[in-house]
C-alpha cells in the first residue's frame, strides 16, 4: 500500500491544500517533514488521510459521544463533521493511493450542509472510492469502508498502527500490564482465535462432567428381581396360559350361537329389500309400457319416411313455381322499353346543347385569362409598396421612441448620480469594510461565536458541578438498593433449591409409560375379543357360501349353451324377416322393372327373379309370417337371457360373498395376531391386575401426576422469582456502574470544559486586538462589541454600501451612453420621415390601376367573381355529364329488351317444372295411401297425423326407448330371481344348527366369558410385563455401565486438558499464544533498536508477557524498561512501534509511513541516530514522513512539508 496524494478542502484550518507525492521534489524523498507552528494544522494532513479511507481519525477516538452545537446542528463531540471549517458549506479530504493489487484508487470523505449555504442543515457524509485513471466508481455508502480495507489489506486499527504512529501509542504499549500487551497484540495480528479455543475447552470439559454426573445418578433408577421372584413369576405365567386356552373354547362355542341370531337377523333384512327391489322394477317396467309401444310403431314406420318427406320437398317447390310465374306474367316489358326510347331522345338534345355554349365561352375566357395576368402583376406591386411603408414607418416610430427614451434616460441617470454621491459620503466609515468584506465578515463572526461559546462553555461546566453533586447522592442511595437486593435473591435462591430436590425425587416418566399401559391393555384385551367372535362367525359362513358356489358354475355352463343356440335360431329368423321387407320396400320397385330373364340381379345377384311382377299381398302375407317367427324366436332369446342374468346375478352375489369371508378371515386372523405379539413384547406387572385393580391403579397414577404439575407450577412461579430477582440485581449492578462511569465522565468533562473556558478567552481576546487595529475609532465596531449593533445589520449595511457604489458606477454610464444616443438619432429620424412619403405615393397610384382592371374583369362573365379555368372547367364538366346521361340511359333501354327475351324463356321452363312435379306428387300419395292401409292393419286404427308424429322421432331415440323397455323387463326378472333366492336362504338358515339357548341367554354368557378372559389376560400381562422389565433393566444397566467407562476417560483427559489450556474468558490461552506472538514482536523491534542503540536489547520475560532490557554495557544485565531515561525510553518505544507496524502488517506491502512523534526529549547525538533509523527506511521502500518541531529535525530534513498560519484563522501548504 502506498499513498501517492493527498487532497484537503475546507477542513480544520486548511482551506485548500494539495501534496503530490509523485511530484518533485516529494517523489525523490525518502524522509520528509511536515514542520509547522502549533495550531497550524500539521497533524490535519494524518487527520485528512485517515479521513478519506477510515472515515474516522486517531484524535478523535478518544472523544465521548457527547452532544455539541455545531453552527446549529447537534453532532457528537466525536464525530468526523466537526473538522468542516466554520463559515463553509463544504469540505472534503481526498486520497490516492495503490493498493495491494498495484492498482491506484482513489477515496473521498466530503461533508456538506444542504442549499449549499452555510446556514444549512449538515448532511449525511459521502465516502466514495473510485478506479484511477478512469475514475469508474467502485463503491458508495456503506460498501466503501469495506472496499477500501479490502483493497489497502489493512483495518483502521491496524492501519493506525502500520502506517500512522502517534505518539501515545509508544509508551502505552511499553509501559502496559500482560493482560493489556496480550489483548493489542492479539487484535494487531487477528489471533483471537486463541481466546475463543481456551473457552471451548472450558466449555467442554463441563458439558463432558454434568454428562458423566447425570449418567451416574441414572443407575440408580434401575431395579432386578431376585431369582426366588423370577422363577415364581415364571410358574405363574404357566398356569394362567392353561386357564386362558380353557376359556377360549368355551367361549367359541357361546359366539357361534350368538353369531346364529346375528346372521338370521341380517337375511331377514335382506328378504324385506329383495321384496322393495321387486316391487319396484314392476313398476318402473309399467311406466314406460307406453313409449315402449309408441317406439316399435316408430320403427315399423320408418319405411315411408322418404315418401312423405319427398312429398313435403314437392309441394313447397310448386308453391315457389307458381309465386316466380306469377311475378312474371305481371310484368310490363313495352311499357318500360317504351320510356327508355324517350330518355335517350331526351340526353341527345341536352348534349347538343352543351355542345354549343362551350364554343361559344372560349373569346370571353381568353379575355379573362389576360385581364387576370395584369391584377397579378398590380396586386404584387400593392404588396410590395404597402411592406415597404410599413417597415419604414415602424423605423421612423422606432427611432423617435428611442429619443424620447433616451431623454428621460439621461434625466434619471443625473438625479441618480445625484443621490448616490451624496449617500455615499455621509457612509464614509463603511468604505473600508466594503473593500474586503469576506475577511472583516469572518473575522466578526469569529468573534461572536468565540463569545457565545465561552458563554455556553462557562455555563456547562456550572450544571455540571451541580449534576455532579446530584450523581452522589444518586451512587449512594443506589449502593443500599443493591445490598437490599442481593439478600432478598439469596433467600429465595435456598427456597428454590430445597423445592428443587423434593420435586427431582418423583419419576414423572415412568407415571405416564404405566399409565399409556394401563389404557393401551384394555384397548387392546377388547379387540382381541371381538375379532375372535367374528373370525368364527365368517368361518362357518364361508364354508356354506363354498357350496353353493361350486353348484352355481355348473349351472351357468348350462344356460350359457342353450343362450348361444337361441342367438343363432334369432338371427336366422331376423335375416329372413329383412329379406322380405327389401323384397316388398316402395325404394326397390324401379330396380324390379330393370330386371331382365336369366340376368344377374344388382342387389342379390340372383338369376331367378320370382317376385319381378307385382305381388303386393303376397308379399304382406309372407313378411307377416316371417314376423310371427322372429319375434318368437326373439321371446325365447329374451327367456334364455333373463335365465342366465337371473343366474349371473345369484352367482356374482355368491363369489362377492366367498370373497368378502375371506378377506375378513385374513383380516381377523392377522389383527388378532398383531394383538397378541403386541400384548407378549410388551410384559409387565400390570398384566396380573384384574380390570378394577387397573382402575384403582389408574386413579392413583393420575392422582400423583397432578400433584407432580401442580409442585411443577409452584416450582416454575419460584424459579421465574428468582430469575426476576436475578435480573433486578443485574440491573442494580449496571447502575451502579452506569452511575460511576458517569461520575468520572462528568470529572473529566469538567475539566475539559474549564480548559475549553481558557482557550476561548485567549481566542477572543486575540480577535479583539486585532480587529481594534482597523476599527478602533469606528461607531460600529464599538456597538458591535457593546451589543447594540447585530452583525447582520451591519452585513445589511455594508451590503448596501456596495449596492449603492455599483449603482452609481452604473448611473455614470448610463448618463453617457443617453447622450450619445441623442446625438446620433436626429439626422436618422428626418432620412426616415422623407422615405416614407415618397412611398405612400406611389401606393396610390398602383391602386388605382388596379381598381380599373378588376371592373372590366367582372363585366366578361355578368359581374361574377370566377376564375377562367373554373368557367371553362364548369363547361367541360357539364357537357361530360349530358354526355354519361345520354350512354346510361341508353345502356337502360337495351337492358330492357334483353330482360323481356330472358323472362319468356324462364316462364316456359318454370311450367315446364311444375307439371312435373305435379305428376310425381300424384303418384307418392298413391303409394303412401296404400302403405297407411296395410299400416292400420298391423297396428290398429291410427290417423294420419299420428304417422306424421311417429315420423318426427328419430332413429337414436326409437333405439333408446326400445333398449329400456328390454333393460326393465331384465331387471324384473333379476329382482323376481334374487327374491326368490333370499327366500331359500332364510328357509335353509332356519333348519341349520339353532341354538337350543335364546339369543339372551348367550349374551350374558358371552360377556361372563369375556370378562373372565380379560382378568386372566390382565395377570397374564402383568406377569410378562414384569419380567421383560427385568430382562430390559439388565440389558440396559449393562450397557449403561460400559458407556460410563467410556464417558470416564473423556472426563480424565478434558479435565487435564483444561487444567492446562482452558477458563471462561479464554485468558491463559490467549497469554499462551500472544507470548509466542511477543517473541517475534521482540525479534521485528531488536531489529530497529540495533540501529537507533546498540546498547540495549528487549528480551521477554519466561512464562509470562512482560519486557525487560538487556544492558550490553552492564553485562547484559537484565532490568526494568521502567529505569529507561526519557530518550531512552522513546527510541526503544520507536523500534517497538516499527516492530509493532512490521508485526501488524507482515502479510500486506507497506510503503509509506507517518510519524506524529515529538522528538524534544532527545539529544542531537540520539536524534540523528533516530533520523537515521528513519532514514533506513527508505532502502525498504517506504515513504516516510515525520511531525516535528524540533528545529534541527527540520534542518537535516531537506524536503518539508510546510504549514504556515495566515490571518483570518485559515492555513496554507506548500512543498518545500
Amino acid at each position: 500500500m502506498k499513498i501517492t496524494a493527498v487532497r484537503i478542502h475546507n477542513l480544520a484550518s486548511i482551506a485548500d491544500a494539495e501534496i503530490d507525492f509523485l511530484a518533485s521534489p516529494l517523489k525523490d524523498a525518502g524522509l520528509f517533514a511536515i514542520t509547522g507552528d502549533t495550531g497550524a494544522g500539521k497533524s490535519t494532513v494524518l487527520d485528512a488521510i485517515c479521513l478519506a479511507l477510515y472515515t474516522k481519525t486517531a484524535r478523535l477516538k478518544g472523544d465521548k459521544g457527547n452532544l455539541i452545537d455545531f453552527n446549529g446542528d447537534n453532532i457528537k463531540l466525536n464525530d468526523a463533521r466537526n473538522l468542516l471549517r466554520r463559515g463553509k458549506w463544504e469540505g472534503y479530504a481526498e486520497v490516492d493511493f495503490s493498493g495491494q493489487d498495484q492498482q491506484l484508487y482513489r477515496a473521498r470523505y466530503s461533508i456538506q450542509r444542504t442549499h449549499k449555504k452555510v446556514t444549512g442543515k449538515l448532511k449525511v457524509a459521502e465516502h466514495t472510492l473510485h478506479s484511477l485513471p478512469d475514475e469508474t466508481l467502485i463503491a458508495d455508502k456503506s460498501g466503501t469502508l469495506k472496499a477500501i480495507e479490502n483493497k489497502i489489506g489493512l483495518t483502521f486499527e491496524q492501519f493506525s498502527r502500520a502506517v500512522l504512529l502517534a505518539q501515545h501509542e509508544f509508551a502505552a504499549f511499553l509501559k502496559a500490564t500482560g493482560d493489556e500487551r496480550a489483548q493489542l497484540l492479539e487484535c494487531l495480528t487477528g489471533t483471537d482465535k486463541f481466546s475463543r479455543i481456551g473457552q471451548r475447552i472450558f466449555e467442554r470439559n463441563k458439558a463432558i462432567k454434568d454428562k458423566f454426573e447425570l449418567l451416574t445418578a441414572s443407575l440408580t433408577s434401575y431395579t432386578l428381581l431376585s431369582d426366588n421372584e423370577l422363577s415364581e413369576k415364571q410358574q405363574t405365567l404357566a398356569d394362567l396360559k392353561q386357564q386362558i386356552e380353557h376359556t377360549k373354547t368355551t367361549l367359541a362355542t357361546t359366539e357361534q350361537g350368538v353369531n346364529w341370531y346375528k346372521q338370521a337377523h341380517s337375511l331377514e333384512l335382506a328378504l324385506k329389500n329383495a321384496q322393495q327391489n321387486e316391487q319396484q322394477a314392476h313398476a318402473a317396467l309399467n311406466a314406460v309400457k307406453a313409449q315402449t309401444e309408441q317406439a316399435k310403431q316408430a320403427q315399423s314406420a320408418l319405411e315411408i319416411k322418404d315418401n312423405r318427406q319427398r312429398c313435403k320437398r314437392l309441394t313447397t317447390q310448386n308453391s315457389q313455381l307458381n309465386t316466380q310465374i306469377k311475378q312474371l306474367n305481371e310484368l310490363d316489358h313495352n311499357a318500360l322499353i317504351t320510356e327508355q326510347a324517350s330518355n335517350v331522345k331526351k340526353q341527345q338534345n341536352e348534349l347538343d346543347t352543351a355542345k354549343q355554349q362551350k364554343l361559344t365561352a372560349e373569346p370571353l375566357i381568353a379575355k379573362a385569362r389576360e385581364l387576370d395576368s395584369q391584377l397579378a402583376i398590380y396586386n404584387q406591386t400593392i404588396k410590395s409598396l404597402t411592406q415597404q411603408s410599413a417597415k419604414e414607418q415602424q423605423q421612423l416610430s422606432d427611432l423617435q421612441q428611442q429619443l424620447q427614451q433616451n431623454k428621460i434616460s439621461a434625466e434619471q441617470a443625473t438625479t441618480q448620480i445625484t443621490g448616490h454621491q451624496h449617500w455615499l459620503n455621509e457612509q464614509s466609515q463603511l468604505k473600508p469594510l466594503a473593500t474586503d468584506w469576506n475577511y472583516f465578515h469572518h473575522s466578526f463572526k469569529q468573534f461572536f461565536n468565540t463569545q457565545t461559546q465561552l458563554k455556553t462553555t462557562q455555563q456547562q461546566a456550572q450544571a455540571h458541578a451541580e449534576q455532579q453533586t446530584i450523581l452522589s447522592a444518586k451512587l449512594s442511595e443506589q449502593n443500599k438498593q443493591l445490598e437490599q437486593a442481593e439478600q432478598t435473591l439469596t433467600t429465595q435462591q435456598q427456597s428454590l433449591n430445597k423445592l428443587n430436590q423434593q420435586h427431582a425425587q418423583f419419576n414423572i416418566e415412568q407415571c405416564d409409560t404405566k399409565l399409556k399401559n394401563i389404557d393401551y391393555l384394555k384397548d387392546q384385551r377388547t379387540r382381541y375379543k371381538q375379532f375372535n367372535q367374528e373370525l368364527k362367525h365368517t368361518v362357518q359362513q364361508q364354508r356354506d357360501v363354498a357350496e353353493k358356489l361350486s353348484h352355481s358354475e355348473h349351472t351357468k355352463t348350462t344356460l350359457l349353451t342353450h343362450l348361444a343356440s337361441k342367438e343363432q335360431a334369432l338371427k336366422h329368423a331376423e335375416q329372413a324377416l329383412n329379406q322380405a321387407r327389401l323384397r316388398a320396400s316402395e325404394h326397390v320397385e324401379h330396380l324390379r322393372a330393370q330386371l331382365v330373364p336369366n340376368e344377374s340381379c344388382a342387389v342379390c345377384g340372383a338369376t331367378e327373379h320370382p317376385f319381378a311382377s307385382n305381388q303386393s299381398q303376397p308379399f304382406t302375407n309372407l313378411i307377416t309370417d316371417f314376423d310371427n317367427a322372429y319375434n318368437n324366436e326373439k321371446q325365447q332369446h329374451q327367456d334364455a337371457q333373463t335365465q342366465l342374468h337371473q343366474h349371473q346375478t345369484q352367482h356374482a352375489v355368491l363369489v362377492a360373498e366367498h370373497t368378502q369371508h375371506n378377506q375378513a378371515i385374513s383380516d381377523a386372523q392377522a389383527k388378532m395376531l398383531e394383538i397378541k405379539n403386541t400384548m407378549q413384547a410388551a410384559k409387565t406387572e400390570l398384566n396380573e391386575l384384574t380390570v378394577e385393580q387397573l382402575d384403582e391403579t389408574y386413579k392413583q397414577l393420575s392422582e400423583q401426576k397432578t400433584e407432580y404439575f401442580s409442585a411443577q407450577k409452584q416450582l416454575s412461579n419460584l424459579q421465574e422469582t428468582v430469575n426476576q430477582l436475578q435480573s433486578t440485581v443485574k440491573k442494580e449492578q449496571a447502575t451502579q456502574q452506569q452511575l460511576n462511569t458517569q461520575h468520572v465522565e462528568l470529572s473529566n468533562q469538567q475539566s475539559q470544559l474549564n480548559n475549553k473556558c481558557d482557550e476561548l478567552a485567549t481566542q477572543s481576546e486575540a480577535l479583539i486586538k486585532e480587529l481594534n487595529l482597523h476599527f478602533e475609532h469606528s461607531d460600529f465596531w464599538h456597538a458591535l462589541q457593546a451589543g447594540s449593533l447585530p452583525l447582520s445589520d451591519l452585513a445589511q449595511q455594508v451590503e448596501q454600501y456596495q449596492q449603492i457604489q455599483a449603482q452609481l458606477e452604473q448611473s455614470q454610464k448610463q448618463f453617457d451612453s443617453a447622450n450619445v444616443q441623442l446625438q446620433q438619432l436626429t439626422p436618422l429620424i428626418a432620412k426616415a420621415e422623407q422615405r416614407v412619403n415618397t412611398l405612400n405615393e406611389e401606393l396610390t397610384k398602383a391602386q388605382q390601376q388596379h381598381n380599373n382592371t378588376q371592373q372590366q374583369r367582372l363585366a366578361l362573365f355578368d359581374n361574377q367573381t370566377i376564375s377562367a379555368d373554373d368557367y371553362q372547367a364548369k363547361l367541360s364538366a357539364q357537357l361530360e355529364h349530358c354526355q354519361s346521361q345520354l350512354s346510361a340511359s341508353q345502356q337502360a333501354h337495351d337492358s330492357a329488351v334483353k330482360q323481356r327475351d330472358e323472362h319468356a324463356i324462364t316462364l316456359k321452363n318454370l311450367e315446364h317444372r311444375l307439371a312435373d312435379n305435379h305428376q310425381e306428387l300424384v303418384m307418392l300419395e298413391t303409394r303412401y295411401s296404400d302403405w297407411f292401409k296395410e299400416f292400420n292393419i298391423l297396428h290398429g286404427d291410427i290417423s294420419h297425423e299420428q304417422v306424421t308424429f311417429l315420423l318426427t322421432i328419430s332413429n337414436d331415440d326409437i333405439k333408446i326407448q326400445l333398449k329400456q323397455g328390454e333393460q326393465l323387463s331384465q331387471a324384473v326378472v333379476d329382482a323376481s330371481a334374487a327374491l326368490k333366492q333370499q327366500q331359500q336362504a332364510n328357509e335353509q338358515h332356519q333348519q341349520n344348527n339353532q341354538p337350543t339357548q335364546s339369543e339372551a341367554q348367550l349374551i350374558e354368557q358371552q360377556n361372563h366369558l369375556n370378562t373372565q378372559q380379560t382378568q386372566l389376560q390382565n395377570s397374564l400381562l402383568t406377569i410378562n410385563t414384569a419380567i421383560e422389565q427385568h430382562n430390559q433393566n439388565a440389558k440396559a444397566l449393562e450397557g449403561k455401565q460400559a458407556e460410563l467407562s467410556q464417558l470416564k476417560q473423556q472426563v480424565d483427559q478434558w479435565h487435564l486438558l483444561n487444567k492446562v489450556l482452558g477458563d471462561a474468558t479464554g485468558k491463559t490461552m490467549r497469554n499462551l499464544a500472544q507470548t509466542q506472538t511477543l517473541k517475534i514482536l521482540l525479534h521485528y523491534a531488536n531489529s530497529h533498536l540495533k540501529t537507533l542503540n546498540k546498547r540495549y536489547e528487549l528480551t521477554a520475560i519466561a512464562e509470562s508477557l512482560d519486557i525487560a532490557i538487556i544492558d550490553r554495557d552492564m553485562a547484559d544485565e537484565q532490568r526494568s524498561v521502567n529505569t529507561l531515561s526519557g530518550g531512552e525510553s522513546f527510541l526503544v518505544s520507536l523500534a517497538l512501534a516499527l516492530g509493532l507496524a512490521s508485526l501488524s502488517s507482515n502479510k500486506v506491502q507497506i510503503n509509506s509511513l507517518f510519524v506524529d512523534e515529538g522528538f524534544g526529549t532527545l539529544d542531537s547525538e540520539t536524534l540523528s541516530i533516530a533520523m537515521d533509523a528513519l532514514d533506513s527506511l527508505q532502502a525498504q521502500g517506504r515513504k516516510v514522513g515525520v511531525i516535528s518541531h524540533v528545529s534541527e529535525m527540520s534542518e537535516r530534513v531537506a524536503t518539508q512539508i510546510h504549514v504556515a498560519k495566515k490571518p483570518g484563522g485559515y492555513s496554507t501548504i506548500n512543498v518545500i
